[in-house]
């Protein structure tokens, strides 16, 4: 059985965190999302800049082409159906897992993070575009205050009844 796993969801909301402890249980190798993105895109967000659709376009063909090496879990924004709905179109059993906290939490742990630039200037732009995890969409929306190894946990459950 394949296992293509994207942890998705807004800056702050523990993709990162997530997905390397489910890779560690699952035994999968782990794939930041950021290191999927084109140099110029890294560049525009370390100035706090918002990506716009077309800069997400290679990030995406690049999401798709490490899905297409094998098992993985790959923790990514994918704030936006379409760059979902085109994964899931492109590749078959892909396992979304979308991570929700409110936004206080979100600013919270941004204001804590320490890394290469601050999301914490992006999460507004990221929320006005944000699109929630839809039923028709193969996944499941999960609560990012849990502790990590509760979530884990669940989304291991969801993922071996699938």
């Amino acid at each position: 059985m394949s296992i293509q796993v994207l942890i998705i969801g807004l800056a702050g909301s523990g993709k990162s965190t997530v997905g390397k402890s489910l890779a560690e249980r699952l035994g999968l190798r782990y794939v930041d999302g950021d290191q999927l993105h084109p140099r110029a895109n890294l560049e525009k967000m370390a100035k706090g800049t918002p990506l716009s659709d077309e800069n997400r376009d290679e990030w995406v063909a690049n999401i798709i082409a490490e899905l297409q090496l094998g098992d993985v879990v790959i923790g990514a924004s994918l704030l936006k159906r379409p760059y979902r709905e085109l994964i899931n179109k492109t590749i078959n059993r892909v396992h979304f897992v979308q991570l929700y906290a409110p936004k206080p939490v979100l600013e919270a742990r941004l204001d804590a993070q320490v890394g290469e630039f601050s999301r914490k200037a992006l999460l507004d732009s990221q929320l006005a575009i944000f699109d929630t995890l839809q039923v028709h969409e193969p996944g499941f929306i999960v609560d990012a205050t849990l502790p990590v190894d509760a979530i884990v946990r669940k989304i291991v459950t969801e993922v071996k009844a699938d």
